[in-house]
């Protein structure tokens, strides 16, 4: 690997730990995405310098979190692996159907609060009004997202 390609592969590690996973499933994805091909978990392991059992374990979690695919290749035993693309579009759906919960939490909240605490009430009808801003911001996502790889959006960058 170049210099560049270790950086980006570094840089993913981070983004990933701090993102709450870990560093080295970071660097595998991050990896996974540069190779263009499928890897096995020996080259995925002498590549990155891991272990196997490391770079398992890591596969492991990755194919877990829908991050990494197990593929197959004709005529070939091993197992190969590839970054899953359709990630990124899932974690923001679960991003979603989190915030859509905090909403449905709020919304108890505002039903459960005494008349006589108005500082309560503004709170979570702040955080509630917010929240639905993020709702209906994201409703027609996925149908932005089809416009915008048609090329509609003329300010597309």
């Amino acid at each position: 690997m170049v210099p560049d390609e270790i950086r980006f592969i570094e840089r993913f590690g981070l983004l990933m730990e701090e993102a709450g996973g870990t560093k080295t499933l970071g660097r595998v994805f991050g990896y996974l995405m540069l190779t263009g091909e499928p890897k096995t978990l020996d080259e995925i392991s002498s590549d990155l310098l891991f272990s196997k059992a490391t770079a398992s374990l890591t596969v492991r979690q990755g194919l877990l979190m829908a991050l990494i695919e197990k593929v197959s290749r004709p005529g070939q035993r091993k197992d190969y692996y590839t970054a899953s693309i359709r990630s990124w579009t899932r974690a923001i759906e679960n991003k979603m159907k989190v915030i859509e919960e905090w909403n449905q939490i709020i919304l108890h909240g505002l039903s459960i609060i005494p008349a006589d605490n108005p500082s309560a009430r503004e709170n979570l009808e702040g955080m509630k009004d917010y929240l639905d801003f993020c709702i209906w911001y994201m409703s027609d996502i996925d149908e932005y997202y089809e416009r915008w790889k048609r090329g509609e959006f003329s300010d597309r960058a």
